[in-house]
């Protein structure tokens, strides 16, 4: 009977190795997963960054193309206006007389 009861006692002792041993290699594949999750999101963290400055800075490039072409229109029309205005002819005298019939009413 005695050693019947030491066989059970190693075996349960055994179990409770083995159970200890599974919880160990479970506590080190928690830790290996959090350290893999914790690298791929930094990795994915500095490929947004790296993505999200990329694209701010074609922005602001395009931006920037836009107002040059912007401003060279403005000035092409503005050109286009003054020309128009020179090539007015003036009529001093329509407007002397129409200067007089507003202010010496």
């Amino acid at each position: 009977m005695k050693e019947v009861d030491m066989v059970e006692q190693d075996v349960i002792g055994h179990l409770i190795d083995v159970e200890r041993l599974a919880h160990d290699l479970l506590l080190e594949a928690e830790t290996e997963a959090d350290r893999r999750k914790k690298a791929a999101r930094e990795n994915a963290e500095k490929a947004y960054r790296a993505a999200a400055e990329s694209i701010m800075q074609s922005m602001d490039a395009s931006f920037a193309e836009a107002c040059l072409a912007c401003d060279e229109r403005q000035k092409r029309e503005f050109d286009v206006f003054n020309e128009r205005l020179e090539s007015i002819k003036k009529d001093r005298t329509a407007f002397n007389a129409c200067l007089e019939t507003i202010f010496l009413r």
